[in-house]
């Protein structure tokens, strides 16, 4: 199940390599109205026969506790911190990421400043089952478009990358939630789309038009490292089944 929080912001090739990995994908448009469970068993009641295996919470231009201007957000928070302790998979992506750390008792703040564009992230948990074959590259590129950042984790989440810029660019919750920071399933296409709009996080970076194309010519290379990432968390969550969630496990 997939939690989309803006219209410009799709699962798109995530949702591409998903479906590849076998997984069978629906999407609350909850920047829409459409209702949004705030717990685990809700969602399950939402989706009938089906299965509930994984939560993905996507992107958006809006901060991770703009509740007045965003009312679903409390809700996403509280759904994604009852998939943790329910132990059912969370991918957070950008936003989501924000909203995942923020829902465990983690803290969001405004980035020194914003990183648009392609940006490099450094590996730095080579056991990580998912991400841990990239640390023999020295920098990996990858799309980052936000001006908010996970300040802090609790003590029980993992920092599994950094930026320059940005500490926690993708962390890891008792091994099976992730939340990376950056944007793995945007491509030109969207890119051209966020350029349009032109939110705050893009004017404060000063960036000019082009983004776009910068994109483009490192697009082989970006599918190539970050589809092989998203496949292999997707065929972990399988690996699981779809079994029902366990009782709640509160982190301490």
């Amino acid at each position: 199940m997939a939690i989309q929080n803006g219209p410009d912001v799709p699962l798109n090739l995530v949702g591409k390599w998903l479906a590849e990995a076998g997984f069978d994908l629906r999407t609350i448009h909850a920047y829409a109205h459409q209702p949004l469970p705030t717990s685990v068993e809700s969602l399950q009641e939402l989706l009938g026969n089906d299965h509930l295996i994984a939560i993905i919470s996507l992107g958006g231009s809006i901060g991770a506790l703009d509740d007045e201007s965003a009312p679903w957000l409390s809700g996403e928070r509280a759904l994604l911190k009852d998939a943790v302790e329910r132990g059912v998979p969370v991918l957070g992506l950008c936003l989501g990421a924000q909203l995942l750390a923020a829902s465990i008792g983690g803290e969001v703040s405004r980035a020194p400043q914003p990183e648009i564009g392609i940006h490099k992230v450094s590996i730095t948990d080579s056991e990580d089952p998912i991400f841990g074959s990239l640390s023999k590259v020295e920098a990996v590129p990858a799309i980052q478009w936000h001006q908010d950042m996970v300040a802090t984790l609790p003590t029980f989440a993992t920092t599994i990358a950094s930026s320059a810029i940005c500490q926690n660019q993708i962390f890891r919750i008792d091994g099976i939630h992730y939340g990376l920071q950056f944007h793995p399933e945007a491509d030109p296409t969207i890119i051209r789309m966020w350029e349009k709009k032109a939110d705050e996080a893009y004017q404060r970076s000063e960036r000019s038009v082009g983004i776009a194309e910068e994109v483009a010519a490192h697009m082989a290379t970006l599918e190539s490292i970050w589809r092989p990432v998203i496949k292999r968390w997707a065929e972990m969550v399988l690996s699981k089944g779809a079994t029902q969630p366990r009782q709640p496990t509160p982190h301490q």
